[in-house]
């Protein structure tokens, strides 16, 4: 799971929207929100169409830069695209039910399954303080992250708090396809060769990628 820069406001409008309220955000609704849409394609181009979790592309196309008006507003329809926008922490969800903070693109069956299931910042990717190069290690055999015990900086405690946030965030729901899709870059890789160009599970494929180099 990379770090995510959500730093990059191309929906003006609704950020602008959204810093002036005081007190309760208006209550969530996906369906007849004004600014809905904004929010969705904003985030898909902060992840590049990607799950904000697991990496896989969720979204192909519309999230370039010069789909958005002068006024920070998206132009035309929402593209076809499987994701669903996530509330990473669900109890802000009442009070700050439109924090741009608080939002990611995820699959659709990861945020059914996540839900309401309590959050820890430690993986939280768009946080500052966010390295999964520091924080989490990767299995070539099994395709799975697991926890970076290698890293000593890290004590029993974190450790398993980035297991459970691991589980939390389904980071390994997609291991199947993550293996299929990086098996042949992989040899590429082994045999010296320029690998096929990767836009997904990227992470995953600079860390098999930095274990060749070692």
């Amino acid at each position: 799971m990379r770090k995510i820069d959500k730093s990059i406001i191309l929906s003006t409008a609704y950020k602008k929207w959204e810093e002036e309220i005081v007190g309760k955000h208006p209550s969530y609704n996906s369906s007849n929100f004004k600014f809905y849409v904004d929010i969705v394609m904003n985030l898909y181009h902060c992840q590049h169409g990607l799950c904000a979790y697991t990496e896989r592309a969720i979204a192909q196309t519309g999230f370039e830069q010069d789909k958005w008006t002068e006024g920070g507003r998206y132009m035309g329809e929402m593209p076809a695209h499987y994701g669903e926008l996530e509330h990473f922490d669900e109890s802000l969800k009442a009070e700050k039910a439109w924090l741009w903070d608080n939002f990611f693109m995820v699959e659709g069956k990861i945020n059914r399954q996540k839900h309401t299931e309590s959050v820890d910042n430690i993986l939280k990717p768009d946080s500052p303080h966010y390295d999964p190069f520091e924080l989490l290690a990767y299995n070539q055999e099994e395709h799975i992250f697991y926890p970076n015990t290698e890293n000593p900086v890290l004590d029993e405690d974190t450790l398993k708090r980035i297991e459970t946030m691991i589980h939390t965030l389904r980071l390994n729901y997609v291991k199947d396809w993550r293996r299929k899709y990086l098996l042949e870059r992989i040899k590429a890789i082994e045999f010296g060769l320029e690998p096929d160009p990767v836009d997904e599970y990227v992470t995953a494929y600079e860390m098999i990628r930095r274990s060749f180099a070692l």
